[in-house]
């Protein structure tokens, strides 16, 4: 392409951008609003308040994100991600649905895991499609202690608004909180269906007793007793073994409640609960990221915003310009009249988007304060994916360390757990963590 062509293709470009922000002008959300407008676009509501449903003890296991890195992707980068804060994201991301889904008010316990390997009624899994600073995607579902999905995999997304970083933000303050509220609203919403089988099985158990018949068990029982179960069966799996067993749609279905009474049962549960309390320092370390990291990374999205939205309305003027034979594709029968083929006009088009997002690109990359913060979230990611904090146990007075990554630590904790309960002499306050 000669220097005049590309001068007046850079000057067709810089007029059709123009007329393309008067187009969506409507579309930002600033100035004033209707006060039900203001109220959605605001974001200032961390979330509803609960009232607590009828329902029985559940513990609620948020796992830590998947990141969705591709290790042999080298233009990552050039796509927007960095892996650096990806990795930070699927730590921080679960952390807030975790707060989300505590103000739900229905639980006993809301954690972080490492995986779903720890014991719960109900697992939250995701994973991270986008993440801009200005959009967030997460896909994610909910599975109960049976196998049974609750919700399943679904995308929830959401885009902060123009100017919401000067107009709404205040330290501790989300840009993405109704994300994190709607995904506790859709696990708020499925559990009330469960909550009415509940209340029915229990009105039904009533007139069964009555009748001197035992009683049945709700959706909610059956999965309180199977999380019990299945920990007894990794234990005991003698005795406990054929309590349960996987279907034909691969979920665990209960075959008899054994006696809560016996000696081995109570034994159980004084180790499940040491379990749960290994489990709950890995939420606490969870914890401990976040308040660590978040500051910055709020510093990060509010910094990085206007380059992730311009990036947004790059690709976005891209595609429709292709669609429709495009804005640079039709400037290009005035900027380029010489080219002679529809593939010197598409390169026309491509140039365009591509001058764009490399400066954009450059102009934040060249920051100082952004290479710092990729510093900052590298080291902090790594100590939480790739070398965990080990953790110190103490068993009889030998110490054992767990290291690694998380989900490993914890898998070594239960090898550790098991060997120890199948000793009979041993008992599970002999156990005890020495560094949190």
């Amino acid at each position: 392409m000669s220097h005049p062509v590309l001068q007046k293709f850079l000057q067709v470009a810089l007029g059709v951008f123009s007329a393309y922000v008067c187009l969506n002008l409507y579309a930002v959300p600033v100035g004033p609003k209707l006060p039900a407008e203001e109220s959605k676009s605001s974001s200032t509501v961390i979330g509803p308040s609960y009232e607590r449903l009828d329902i029985p003890s559940l513990d609620f296991a948020v796992v830590v994100f998947d990141p969705q890195l591709d290790a042999n992707d080298d233009r990552m980068r050039e796509k927007g991600v960095w892996p650096e804060v990806r990795k930070t994201e699927s730590i921080r991301s679960a952390y807030r649905v975790k707060e989300a889904i505590t103000r739900l008010n229905q639980f006993d316990q809301v954690t972080v895991a490492p995986s779903a390997s720890v014991s719960a009624d109900l697992y939250l899994r995701g994973k991270i499609l986008e993440s801009t600073s200005e959009i967030m995607k997460i896909r994610w579902n909910l599975i109960d202690a049976r196998g049974f999905e609750w919700i399943d995999w679904k995308t929830s997304d959401h885009r902060v608004a123009l100017g919401w970083h000067q107009r709404f933000y205040e330290p501790g303050k989300d840009a993405f909180q109704p994300l994190w509220n709607e995904i506790a609203r859709d696990v708020y919403d499925r559990l009330k269906d469960f909550a009415k089988n509940h209340a029915d099985i229990a009105k039904q158990n009533e007139s069964r007793s009555d009748r001197g018949r035992s009683p049945r068990l709700s959706r909610l029982d059956e999965i309180t007793h199977t999380r019990d179960l299945v920990l007894a069966r990794f234990f005991a799996p003698d005795l406990y073994g054929d309590t349960i067993e996987v279907n034909d749609r691969d979920q665990w279905e209960i075959k008899y409640l054994p006696d809560p009474t016996t000696e081995e049962w109570l034994r159980i549960q004084a180790f499940s609960r040491k379990d749960q309390e290994v489990a709950s320092l890995y939420d606490k370390h969870y914890a401990g990221f976040f308040e660590q990291v978040n500051p910055n990374y709020e510093k990060w999205l509010n910094e990085v915003f206007p380059y992730a939205r311009e990036m947004r309305l790059e690709e976005r003027r891209y595609k429709v310009e292709r669609a429709v034979g495009g804005i640079v594709l039709a400037a290009s029968a005035v900027a380029a009249a010489e080219a002679d083929s529809e593939q010197a006009r598409e390169n026309a088009l491509a140039l365009g988007s591509a001058i764009g997002g490399g400066l954009i690109f450059k102009s934040l990359i060249d920051r100082a304060d952004f290479k710092e913060n990729l510093g900052l979230f590298d080291e902090m990611s790594q100590s939480y994916h790739d070398t965990f904090a080990p953790v110190n146990l103490q068993i009889e007075g030998e110490t054992v360390t767990l290291q690694g990554q998380a989900a490993t630590q914890f898998e070594r904790w239960r090898q550790v757990v098991h060997d120890i309960y199948s000793h009979e002499q041993t008992d599970a306050y002999t156990i005890h963590i020495v560094d949190e």
